[in-house]
């Protein structure tokens, strides 16, 4: 069991399959870039020793919420066009670890070198996801702002679903005692595709009056290529 400190590549969400409505974006060079947080999420672990260097485990991350923060880069929308989401996400993977030959540290205790790879499924449910606009190029024009300094603003519909996840892991182990192991691990993972699916985009906008407009408008998913690398400590007790 362990802890593991999830950093997120930086990625684009950009139009994803055609399913016969409107693009998003529409265009290669508009997207919307950002990151998810880094966040702490639990492990847990259950495997067998093969032979003496080798071993192999299923591990299971647990569910934990992790916050997108981006930018759209719409045209005549400002510099300034903040998104934000909400991703739970837990993964389920087979993994392997090869344990090299390792040395003796000051106080007698041994640490050992390891290379790991994985495999396995993600599953995901994103919320919340919205884009503003509080500096458009023409503060009166269609961006402008509510009576009361309502900013504008774009919510694209959630998703959810499942997807294939690879990781490559090296690590040390160091044997705190015969049975107890303290493992240092980095992690690159590749999570796959993030999707939100095809719905209604609910666009608020503002009429000169002040009157609240709103509009909804069926559009085709948008997707990200969700990676990470990731710091891991983990407990392993050797029975």
């Amino acid at each position: 069991m362990g802890l593991a400190v999830v950093r997120s590549e930086r990625a684009r969400y950009v139009d994803g399959d055609d399913s016969g409505e409107a693009a998003l974006y529409g265009s290669e060079g508009l997207y919307d870039a950002g990151a998810f947080d880094t966040g702490v999420q639990f492990r847990l672990a259950a495997g067998i020793r093969l032979r003496s260097g080798l071993r192999t485990q299923v591990e299971v991350g647990l569910p934990r919420a992790f916050d997108w923060r981006g930018n759209t880069n719409y045209r005549n929308a400002g510099e300034h066009q903040p998104s934000e989401a909400t991703l739970d996400a837990w993964q389920l993977a087979l993994a392997a670890f090869y344990d090299f030959r390792g040395w003796q540290l000051g106080w007698g205790q041994a640490a050992r070198p390891y290379l790991g790879a994985g495999a396995g499924v993600g599953g995901y449910r994103l919320s919340g996801y919205s884009q503003r606009f509080p500096d458009p190029d023409d503060p009166a024009g269609y961006l402008r702002r509510g009576p009361e300094g309502e900013i504008p603003f774009t919510g694209v519909p959630s998703g959810k679903g499942r997807r294939f996840v690879w990781t490559l892991t090296a690590g040390i182990g160091v044997a705190l005692r015969d049975t107890v192991h303290l493992d240092l691990s980095y992690r690159y993972t590749r999570m796959g595709a993030i999707e939100t699916d095809v719905g209604d985009v609910t666009i608020v906008r503002y009429r000169a009056d002040g009157s609240r407009r709103e509009i909804m408008v069926p559009i085709n998913e948008t997707t990200v290529d969700h990676r990470n690398q990731t710091l891991v400590m983990d407990l392993r007790l050797e029975l």
